[in-house]
């Protein structure tokens, strides 16, 4: 039985964190839009513009987590779960990590800003179904914090990726180069 090198397990390791953080990106894109829903059915001009607006952006976060599925496809299909990348293998990852990072960053500012509007907001118009008992609202910023925690999980999981295939690649390479050499 051959033994799995140390390198190429940190190396799985480090796909399956990424192919975790993409799924939680997109469960997180599923739901994001649902606490907001009853700004659209109680809520006064300024709420229902809000939920207009956060439509826009479910819209983009689910489709840059749809990315990040396809993203972890491509790696899955280069198999470097069972081997070190190559040259061109190396090049996708790092293309991929870096649309990754880029994917990141936007929503950070996107999910800071969602944020700042939603803390702005006058909810009072919601106040009377309140009372009556026809709804339940909660004040909370906690969909906006787990999006802002899941992109960072998300940054972490990309720059681990690209580190360990990267270092990989090279220390692979370098092993073969040495072999051939007869150091």
């Amino acid at each position: 039985m051959k033994m799995v090198p140390a390198w190429l397990k940190i190396q799985k390791l480090s796909l399956l964190f990424y192919l975790a953080t993409g799924v939680l990106l997109l469960i997180y894109a599923l739901g994001f839009i649902s606490d907001v829903y009853i700004f659209y059915a109680f809520g006064s001009r300024e709420l229902i513009e809000f939920y207009e607006s956060m439509q826009k952006v479910n819209d983009a976060l689910l489709w840059k987590a749809v990315f990040v599925i396809i993203f972890t496809v491509v790696l899955l299909m280069l198999e470097l779960a069972k081997h070190p990348a190559g040259l061109i293998t190396l090049l996708i990852v790092i293309i991929i990590a870096a649309v990754s990072i880029f994917i990141c960053a936007n929503s950070f500012i996107v999910l800071a800003q969602a944020r700042y509007d939603y803390t702005a907001l006058d909810l009072s118009s919601l106040d009377r179904y309140i009372e009556r008992g026809a709804i339940t609202y909660n004040y909370s910023t906690l969909i906006y914090d787990l999006g802002l925690g899941g992109y960072a999980l998300f940054l972490l999981s990309s720059l681990f990726m690209a580190i360990t295939v990267t270092l990989n690649a090279f220390k692979v390479h370098k092993t073969v180069v040495n072999e051939k050499e007869g150091k």
